[in-house]
């Protein structure tokens, strides 16, 4: 039987991964959690002049918008969303950490 849900097909590829992989996915949802519960509570969030959300800093785990400069043109690229969750680094401590989500809207090239 197939599994019919978006979770039970996942778990169907999980069920492979490796412990330290499945315990980094963990944190990662955990943080997407949180920083979705923050936004519900928090929906007035500060503003950039051109409008755009700054997006939250602090808290467990949250959505950081970046804004990258080009040291060459001095042209600003973004915004780019990042999740920001506290994860295991690489040096085996808890840390926070991030992960690429793609660009913010009204997001310049």
């Amino acid at each position: 039987m197939a599994p019919r849900s978006r979770p039970e097909r996942l778990i169907q590829e999980l069920q492979s991964w490796q412990d330290e992989e499945l315990a980094e996915l963990a944190a990662m949802i955990t943080g997407l959690l949180e920083s979705r519960q923050q936004e519900a509570v928090d929906a007035s969030q500060e503003r950039r002049e051109d409008g755009t959300p700054l997006g939250r800093h602090g808290g467990r785990g949250h959505i950081e918008l970046k804004m990258i400069p080009d040291a060459k043109t001095g042209k600003t690229y973004g915004p780019y969303r990042y999740l920001r969750y506290w994860g295991v680094t690489k040096k085996g401590t808890k840390g926070l950490k991030s992960v690429y989500l793609g660009k913010g809207s009204g997001a310049n090239e």
